[in-house]
């Protein structure tokens, strides 16, 4: 069988530029770094993601969650909080309001809260994430407890908040909404 060189150097390129701005490093300088052999861990971050809170580093100053400036906390977030987590994650504003009702039916908006899976994982965080084979595979119980990644899951696992068939059970949201699998939003 033979080595399609393109699509391996396409794949190669393609990664590159997915790690590039997933951490927040100069796209450019990742690809250069692989080019003389070295880590793209080495390229500068050109444009970090932890906004106000960040070192410089690519990575969250303590007290806060990667992509936002909503400090990370132990304690519970608001449903305003929750909904402007949502938006600041990417998430649609049209569908914010459902979203962070869902995360309080799930999580009473616990970012750490954490509950056992009846196919054996465990349920993480504001959106109740299952690991290791449900929405949060791939993920750990402590990476999914912080409430941007969480978010950030939810959003790409639901379509941007309008397709729900991954929360297994009903659940109501809040007075008057309510989302089943596969559901739409009200």
């Amino acid at each position: 069988m033979a080595v399609d060189g393109p699509a391996i150097g396409a794949i190669l390129a393609g990664s590159v530029f997915l790690y590039a701005g997933l951490t927040g490093r100069s796209v450019l300088a990742s690809v250069q770094a692989v080019v003389q052999g070295k880590s793209p861990t080495t390229a500068p971050v050109a444009n970090p993601i932890a906004g106000t809170g960040s070192s410089g580093s690519g990575t969250p100053t303590a007290g806060y969650s990667i992509a936002t400036n909503i400090p990370a906390r132990k304690g519970s977030y608001t449903q305003a909080e929750i909904a402007q987590l949502w938006v600041n994650n990417g998430g649609p504003s049209n569908t914010a309001q459902f979203a962070a009702a869902v995360a309080m039916a799930e999580s009473s908006g616990s970012a750490t809260v954490t509950s056992a899976n009846p196919d054996g994982g465990t349920n993480v965080g504001l959106f109740q994430l299952d690991t290791p084979g449900g929405v949060g595979a791939g993920y750990s119980v402590k990476e999914l407890q912080d409430p941007n990644l969480n978010t950030q899951v939810t959003i790409m696992a639901t379509s941007g908040g309008t397709d729900w068939r991954e929360w297994g059970d009903p659940v109501t949201a809040q007075v008057g909404y309510r989302y089943t699998p596969g559901g739409a939003v009200p």
